[in-house]
């Protein structure tokens, strides 16, 4: 972290600011060693400089998301999946702010699957090349950033909608797997995200019609060729996440239980 310095509020380090991003802070003083909780509020209350950056970064959609009283390296991530996501943040910043000032992020993600015969089938979107960021990588069937003012549950069923025209009929069957937390650096950025997992079960026969223009096609796997997928590098990183998730609590009997320990390490999940 030496080429970042932390936003505090108190004595916890909510975020982290690459020494270059310093400037976007009229005040700040890299001398003093880090950003105030105070200063950011500063920068989120300038209309002007938000859509002067904003509009470097050509965003039309935006998507605002809370931030919380926690520390960047040890987000929340207990919350009630039924009720307004966004309940005692301390303020509410637009999503592609997040990994620049290494504030949480968070999204959920929804492993889609089902049986034929004695195969377990996993689905998969293939996202647009228009998207920005990972254009025509593969994707869980469902997966979304989490905004405030919606519930994660509700959340689910719009970006199960949006992305493979899924009706909340259905949706409300997803099963909630665990909550995982990670962070990496992102060329100058610091990215800390939480991805709440969820699990769908669906009919073999299921059709998936995008709706929002940010998929451009959908495919099957059997879970044993799942790997061939893995060695392509063609699908999205933190979507393999999910998936361990799945093996570790689905579909465990696939793999060695060397293999399902490591998974569990990695996921930091207790046995």
């Amino acid at each position: 972290m030496s080429a970042h310095i932390p936003i505090k509020l108190k004595k916890k380090n909510l975020g982290w600011v690459n020494k270059c991003n310093v400037k976007l802070f009229e005040s700040s003083d890299l001398k003093k060693g880090f950003i105030s909780f105070k200063e950011l509020k500063k920068f989120l209350r300038n209309k002007n400089r938000l859509s002067q950056i904003l509009s470097e970064f050509n965003i039309k959609k935006y998507e605002y998301c809370p931030i919380f009283e926690y520390e960047s390296l040890n987000p929340k991530t207990k919350f009630n999946h039924k009720l307004r996501f966004g309940n005692q943040k301390l303020v509410d910043i637009e999503r592609r702010f997040l990994p620049i000032f290494g504030l949480p992020a968070y999204g959920v993600h929804c492993n889609a699957w089902s049986k034929f015969k004695n195969s377990t089938i996993i689905h998969f979107a293939i996202r647009s090349k228009r998207i920005r960021k990972f254009p025509g990588f593969s994707d869980n069937l469902v997966a979304g950033g989490q905004p405030s003012k919606i519930s994660i549950k509700k959340n689910l069923e719009k970006e199960a909608y949006e992305e493979a025209g899924l009706k909340p009929n259905i949706v409300k069957l997803a099963q909630q797997g665990n909550v995982i937390h990670y962070y990496h650096n992102e060329k100058k950025n610091f990215s800390s995200a939480i991805i709440f997992v969820y699990d769908l079960k669906l009919d073999k026969n299921t059709k998936f019609k995008n709706i929002d223009g940010e998929v451009s096609d959908f495919f099957s796997l059997d879970i044993q060729n799942i790997f061939t997928i893995l060695d392509s590098n063609a699908l999205k990183p933190n979507c393999v996440i999910p998936l361990a998730d799945f093996f570790l609590r689905i579909a465990g009997d696939y793999f060695p239980k060397s293999g399902i320990l490591e998974i569990k390490k990695i996921l930091k999940v207790d046995e």
